[in-house]
């Protein structure tokens, strides 16, 4: 499994272009709760938190606008991490603050496959390393990140009681700005599958994440991914009125 896995990423890469940096592999596993609570016809507050294995924890905090036709979905929000550091052994210690906003496209569907556009920037405060150990201060920099879902839902095949959906994520991510710290590209492709029953959506698969650290080197990135996603309803209403994917609270 693993060697296909190893010669999928290769072919994606060579296809790209980047077959010619130096790359180191590296497994993880990505953890995640996210949540939704409705709290009026158009609202709702969003609510997750992420966690890889020796590399970061993030807890993220929002309120999101479904418009009438819920086809343009607008969070804010913050964001507080905790990211390794090179001589750290894997302790998540040094801390980042994250203002972020996103808006999602949902593409008009009445199929079975539908697919969705979201662009999310992220303002990233980190505390600085000097020789990889923490010093005083913090850098600044832009995130910018541009990401499409394809989703095929596949309805009870399961069960009356569930619903099973695939779904495939592409990500880009740019960083821009003074600050010396962050990857400059990055690019995440999640393949997964999801069983949704009443209001929740346990979502596994994997990622495959390519990290661009410099023109000559490149680390890949790749493991499992374990989601839950809880969608609420504040109102009278048992289950939300608009819609909410696992894949628009991707970190």
């Amino acid at each position: 499994m693993m060697r296909l896995i190893k010669i999928l990423i290769f072919c994606v890469l060579f296809h790209s272009g980047f077959a010619q940096q130096d790359i180191s592999f590296n497994n993880e596993t990505w953890w995640g709760v996210m949540t939704s609570a409705q709290v009026s016809d158009r609202l709702a507050i969003w609510n997750d938190a992420h966690f890889v294995n020796e590399l970061f924890f993030i807890y993220r905090t929002g309120l999101t606008y479904h418009p009438k036709r819920d086809n343009f979905v607008t969070t804010v929000g913050y964001g507080f991490l905790k990211l390794g550091t090179p001589n750290s052994e894997g302790s998540l210690v040094r801390p980042e603050h994250r203002p972020w906003m996103q808006t999602i496209y949902r593409v008009p569907s009445t199929k079975k496959l539908s697919t969705s556009f979201r662009f999310r920037y992220d303002a990233r405060f980190i505390q600085n390393l000097e020789a990889g150990n923490l010093t005083d201060g913090f850098s600044f920099n832009h995130r910018w990140r541009f990401n499409n879902a394809l989703r095929y839902a596949w309805g009870n095949v399961i069960s009356k009681n569930t619903r099973f959906t695939t779904t495939m994520l592409n990500e880009a991510l740019f960083t821009s700005g003074p600050g010396p710290n962050g990857v400059r590209h990055e690019h995440r492709t999640h393949f997964l599958g999801q069983l949704g029953k009443g209001n929740f959506v346990y979502s596994l698969g994997y990622v495959i994440r390519y990290i661009n650290s410099s023109p000559t080197a490149a680390r890949i990135n790749h493991g499992p991914v374990i989601w839950v996603t809880i969608n609420l309803n504040f109102m009278k209403n048992k289950l939300p009125t608009f819609v909410e994917y696992p894949s628009d609270h991707v970190d």
